[in-house]
């Protein structure tokens, strides 16, 4: 009997042994999965993270052409402005114009725009008139928003950045949008009820000078435009410092 009980204890040992090695393993397997999952996700992560930064510089690219294009449009406009403002003989007294850039003191009146501009008047008063919005490429950012994939920006400086890029254009776009509107519409009426034209009637400037049947409203409109020129090309300037800085940004942590 003591030797039938002495040999119980010895099978159940192996018994847990195997249990317990058996369970090991499965642990251990479960384990490794989830290592080799969580490295491959965390790769293709990484992989989509450089697809889509790679799509967000090129948006960015884009905008930076597009933004010099509105900011050159906007000059032209001021300095259109200023040109028939200068010959109508308004000394511009009630605004003085504070620059953001040297870029933006090309539309000061200090420097008369006639002097350089081989236009005919009669373009002028369309051009001052054509007022060139901005639309910034987005839809990289609004794809990484809606489908929550802005996480997979690893770095939160980075993602903050981003954020805070687009938060901003929107802040400018949305703002000058609301700002121009009203000027450049009554500008916009002006001609239509002193021409018969209006500012985008293109063939016009090839037909005949109509008369301007109301001179003395003209300055205050002109002078509006001047104004909302410098403003958009300044707000567009922030825009393009922004996007200039984030695209240095995106290359450097691309880099690291």
């Amino acid at each position: 009997m003591p030797a039938t009980q002495s040999k119980l204890p010895d099978r159940y040992v192996d018994l847990y042994r195997r249990w317990v090695g058996e369970f090991v393993v499965i642990v251990l397997g479960i384990l490794a999965a989830l290592a080799v999952d969580s490295w491959s996700e965390e790769r293709n992560n990484r992989i989509l993270e450089q697809e889509y930064l790679a799509r967000i510089k090129e948006d960015l690219e884009w905008d930076l052409v597009e933004i010099e294009e509105a900011i050159s449009a906007s000059i032209l406009q001021g300095r259109s402005a200023t040109t028939l403002l200068y010959e109508l003989n308004d000394p511009l007294a009630d605004h003085v114009p504070r620059f953001r850039s040297d870029r933006l003191a090309a539309i000061d009146f200090a420097v008369p725009a006639h002097e350089e501009f081989d236009v005919r008047l009669k373009r002028l008063v369309w051009l001052a008139a054509r007022t060139r919005s901005f639309d910034p490429r987005r839809s990289t950012y609004d794809e990484l928003l809606a489908t929550g994939r802005i996480v997979v920006v690893d770095d939160s400086e980075l993602r903050a950045s981003i954020i805070d890029h687009y938060s901003l254009t929107e802040d400018r776009v949305t703002g000058l949008a609301e700002w121009v509107a009203e000027p450049a519409t009554k500008y916009d009426e002006f001609l239509g009820r002193s021409t018969g034209f209006n500012a985008y009637d293109f063939n016009a400037i090839d037909e005949p000078m109509p008369l301007l049947r109301d001179l003395e409203g003209l300055p205050p409109l002109l002078r509006d435009v001047r104004r909302i020129s410098l403003r958009q090309a300044a707000q567009l300037e922030s825009i393009e410092e922004s996007s200039r800085n984030l695209l240095a940004t995106i290359d450097l942590y691309s880099h690291n």
